[in-house]
């Protein structure tokens, strides 16, 4: 078989470990170059978006079909925008140009300034647009701007240019350098050590002696000296061989002398033996029974031990199932509790609109008469005064009543949104429980049953909205379900304390009504699942379980209450929050 010559494994492995190197730094390079052009892309893209995001926003708001097709193509146009995507509010595309992405890939929440993944070679910066309008803000629809991986490619093909460039002049010098380097210092000398180790021969070791020319004090000298150092060992070690064969023939005859007399004391301990393998066959006879029964034993207790984890298995099962049908009452729970609020918003938002309704006929009919009198030739100055007069009447009518559905509409929309929403926000919490309890009249105006809210007017916080205000409504809904049955008018008190004890801020509510109450078996289980004292009339009995979670896991917080029978019933609770202000 042929000798691989070190040198050359040395150098291969140091040049394929650099070359390795050289390649990973050379893509990284290259990536880094791609995604650096990209974010630059990208922010080109956001640039671009912001110069047109105004003219396209109104546009839109007008419906100018034109000039979001004259601005889509002037996007288009510029270099760094490979494609357009333009949506209205209901997500219907207006203009698509160029190369995009699927509607699929954008974002099915609103965001504002999303950048979208690469996908396919195409990428892109999605962004919101908002009409500002009478100090209102309207989302008017969605703008996203698309570029390419080839656009990206093409801005860097000088830099990757010069970077292959390098890194090939740097690997041609350095293969040059290693092989002069390796063949004057490594081949040249191991060849002479090489020529002169073949020469060696065991019946003149001094003419075998290694010489080495033109080394100083490297590790080939050392090899030198070690292959001398060893000759002188083998003339030593021939010394000694000659005396130790003679030491041996005398050892060969003693040994001899020393068989004869083993040879008789192996005979004698051989009987005795004998007598001792007996003894330990039957001892081995009784540890096989131990072991059986050992084994018996085992495989019971393997038996049992399956038995057990199989039965703990389907304890588990029942236990996870039992805790998915739990959260999935809880959540059904919560939505019937929104769909209540959603029919009584629904029947109170038709009043005013039904009163709107009427006035507006109204006004177009006097608006004909007062036509047909003009046309004719037959309006006097009285009947005009009286359309001027009905007119007025009939707008402050339709102001008042489109005003009220408006503020119906608001409050229950921000309230449905939090409570299908985990969300965090800043609101202003005296102002955010009045708009919860307007959202709640439809169930308060067929009672007399008054709230008064107690909270500091300026008290800003961030917190889960829709944590508190599903909190709010199970406890009214339960003061009026429950405390108030057979009451024709009840008190229900809110009141909020914001407190701090050096470290964190915290909130304080009190809340209480002079409802029925609750005696001490039934306050005991007041927080227990599915405990109610409506079961026959579609009680779910988990209101207050809620609530508790909502206090204790979302907030973090801690719940009491207390209550005695005909004494109506206190919840007293706190939890963590940030005071704003």
């Amino acid at each position: 078989m042929a000798n691989k010559s070190i040198s050359t494994s040395l150098l291969t492995r140091v040049l394929s470990v650099y070359f390795l190197l050289t390649l990973m730094v050379t893509a990284i390079q290259i990536g880094a170059e791609y995604f650096d052009t990209k974010r630059a892309l990208i922010s080109e893209l956001q640039n671009q978006q912001s110069t047109f995001s105004g003219s396209l926003t109104r546009s839109l708001w007008e419906f100018n079909n034109p000039q979001i097709d004259t601005i889509a193509d002037g996007l288009i146009s510029i270099p760094a925008i490979a494609g357009v995507l333009i949506r209205d509010d209901s997500g219907n595309i207006v203009v698509q140009l160029g190369e995009t992405l699927s509607v699929d890939e954008l974002p099915e929440q609103t965001v504002d300034g999303y950048m979208l993944p690469e996908q396919n070679g195409i990428f892109g910066y999605f962004d919101t647009l908002i009409f500002e309008f009478s100090g209102h803000s309207t989302r008017v629809g969605d703008v996203t701007l698309f570029s390419t991986r080839d656009i990206a490619i093409d801005r860097i093909k000088l830099s990757l240019a010069f970077i292959i460039g390098n890194a090939i002049i740097k690997s041609t010098f350095l293969l040059i350098l290693f092989s002069l380097a390796f063949s004057r210092m490594l081949n040249r000398p191991l060849n002479d050590l090489t020529r002169q180790i073949r020469s060696f021969r065991l019946d003149n070791l001094e003419a075998s002696r290694v010489r080495l020319h033109d080394q100083h004090n490297n590790e080939l000298v050392l090899i030198e000296h070690a292959y001398n150092q060893l000759i002188d060992n083998i003339e030593e070690y021939q010394d000694d061989l000659e005396r130790t064969q003679h030491k041996l023939k005398l050892a060969n005859r003693q040994l001899d002398e020393q068989n004869a007399i083993l040879e008789q004391e192996v005979a004698r301990k051989t009987s005795r033996l004998s007598q001792v393998m007996l003894d330990l066959e039957q001892r081995k006879n009784e540890l096989e029974l131990r072991q059986e029964k050992l084994e018996r034993e085992i495989s019971q207790r393997r038996t049992i031990e399956k038995t057990l984890r199989e039965s703990n298995q389907r304890l588990e099962a029942s236990l996870q199932h039992l805790k998915e049908t739990q959260q999935q009452l809880v959540e059904s729970e919560k939505m019937a509790s929104l769909g209540g609020l959603v029919a009584g918003i629904t029947h109170d938002v038709n009043t005013p609109i039904g009163i709107s309704v009427t006035a507006t006929s109204f006004l177009q009919e006097k608006l004909d008469e007062l036509a047909h009198a003009l046309e004719s030739k037959q309006l006097t100055q009285p009947q005009l005064q009286k359309f001027i007069s009905e007119g007025r009447e009939s707008l402050n009518l339709l102001d008042n009543n489109l005003q009220r559905a408006s503020e119906l509409i608001s409050s229950f929309k921000q309230v449905a949104v939090d409570q299908a929403s985990d969300a965090i926000r800043d609101i202003n919490l005296k102002r955010y429980i009045e708009d919860l309890i307007q959202s709640l009249q439809p169930q308060l105006k067929k009672t007399q049953h008054q709230i008064h809210v107690e909270c500091p007017q300026d008290l800003y916080v961030r917190c889960p909205a829709g944590a508190i205000s599903q909190i709010f409504t199970n406890l009214i809904m339960n003061s009026l379900v429950h405390g108030f049955e057979g009451i024709e008018a009840g008190n229900m008190w809110i009141r909020v304390t914001p407190q701090h004890d050096g470290q964190q801020d915290r909130l304080h509510v009190h809340y209480s009504d002079d409802g029925r109450g609750l005696d001490e078996s039934k306050l005991a289980h007041l927080f227990d699942p599915f405990f109610t004292t409506k079961r026959d009339q579609g009680g779910s009995g988990l209101g207050t379980h809620i609530v508790r979670n909502l206090v204790t896991q979302t907030l973090k917080g801690d719940i009491d209450a207390s209550s005695e029978a005909g004494n109506g019933l206190t919840y007293e609770f706190s939890f963590p929050i940030i005071i704003l202000s």
